[in-house]
């Protein structure tokens, strides 16, 4: 071997154990295999320079490389590998941000190495650009607001309401959203028995009907959640979907995994990988899965400007919570003013955004009594579900729907 490369999914996470292992890993290669051999630790953990500097100090081939991101990027990897092969020993960098360093430090290498390079084993694992509409770039100030998040931040999001309110378009628009601005995201849509993602992702819909196993990459992906990679729908780069395609009508499974438990397990594995995890949850499906809210960092509460629909939210929510439960799902949301109809008053009122959340929680129900912030609202528009026949998010149709979301996107990653 010219090398070895560890990743944080290598560790135990009992550090005299991952100690003691790696110091044996060390030896071993010390006193019986390559010595000098470099070993590679590539880890989202600042600590670990500190948790193994006595090894690093005994045995010069270790070294420690830290990223800022939920998944490090596949050049971080290629660039250590191609340094380590070489014999280098560049400074431990404490961040991914060193890509620049890097691009400046292989430059410099043009002119001593051969122009014909060999192809990368990581090449193949690449994502290919699917198309113009889906790699606009984000044009307005909000893309500093939000960078100014770390990008090693995670939010697990559940974006819900009473039936009818705009959840699903809203998911979308706002997984669009934050994978414009450089966001990894995944949806889940839990959603199993409308299944409406097959109609805002053509592609999708157009793979489950070819592939029984993408069918049901919902269920799949709850049974074998570090599996997402192959059993999620892979929509651009850095945005995924899990899903039941219409063909899926298999109820034993669905008895199986489609539960509380597997859905908490699949939470904590994509917590790790993902910057942001969106589930489709209208109100009435937390009937089955009351367990899964205390693992959800907030809640997007969809609800339309109007008092029917406010009503209506306030019934969902006492016919499906407790009141622990219904405490728990208030004092985690934020409110978003879906289909925002500027006409619509109250009490010889405009009927504005932060009225409905006011309304919400002014003593209609004992269940929700603490005042809940605006996430935003979502301007009017005759197309608001129309996305289903065009298949380009409301997103990326105009200014003021980018700006809509994007401001809806950076309240919600700053959590509850």
């Amino acid at each position: 071997m010219d090398a070895v490369l560890l990743t944080d999914e290598a560790f135990s996470q009992k550090l005299g154990q991952d100690r003691d292992n790696l110091a044996y890993l060390l030896k071993w290669l010390e006193e019986s295999q390559r010595p000098g051999a470099p070993v590679l630790l590539i880890t989202r953990d600042s600590m670990k320079v500190e948790d193994y500097a006595s090894l690093s100090s005994r045995y010069s081939s270790l070294r420690v490389i830290t990223i800022d991101k939920i998944r490090a990027p596949m050049d971080v990897y290629q660039f250590e590998l191609d340094i380590a092969v070489k014999h280098k020993s560049p400074p431990i960098h404490t961040n991914s941000n060193s890509k620049a360093l890097h691009k400046n430090q292989d430059e410099q290498q043009v002119d001593k190495e051969p122009t014909t390079k060999r192809r990368s084993f990581f090449d193949r694992f690449r994502s290919k650009p699917d198309g113009a509409a889906e790699s606009l770039e984000a044009t307005d100030r909000l893309s500093r607001e939000l960078a100014n998040i770390s990008r090693g931040i995670s939010r697990i999001v559940a974006i819900t309401g009473h039936r009818g309110s705009g959840v699903t378009s809203t998911i979308v628009n706002l997984a669009y959203e934050a994978s414009k601005r450089g966001l990894s995201t995944i949806i889940i849509d839990m959603d199993t028995e409308y299944r409406s993602m097959n109609m805002y992702f053509d592609r999708f819909h157009e793979r489950t009907n070819k592939e029984e196993q993408m069918s049901a990459s919902l269920i799949r992906t709850l049974a074998r959640p570090q599996d997402y990679m192959t059993t999620a729908f892979n929509i651009k780069d850095n945005l995924w979907l899990t899903s039941l395609g219409y063909s899926f009508h298999d109820h034993r499974l669905l008895e199986q995994f489609y539960n509380s438990e597997k859905l908490i397990g699949l939470i904590s594995v994509l917590r790790s990988r993902f910057n942001l995890v969106l589930l489709d949850m209208p109100l009435d499906l937390f009937r089955s899965f009351k367990e899964t809210m205390i693992h959800i960092d907030v809640f997007g509460l969809c609800v339309p400007n109007n008092l029917h629909a406010v009503l209506s939210t306030v019934r969902n929510v006492e016919v499906v919570l407790d009141q622990e439960k219904a405490t728990y799902l208030n004092a985690k949301s934020k409110v978003i003013v879906t289909q925002y109809n500027d006409r619509s008053r109250f009490q010889d009122q405009l009927f504005t955004a932060d009225k409905v959340s006011e309304v919400l929680t002014s003593g209609l129900s004992d269940y929700l009594r603490y005042e809940m912030r605006t996430a935003g609202s979502v301007p009017y528009n005759s197309g608001f579900d129309s996305q289903i026949e065009t298949d380009v998010p409301l997103t990326n149709t105009g200014a003021e729907f980018e700006r809509a979301f994007g401001q809806m996107l950076l309240r919600l990653m700053e959590g509850a």
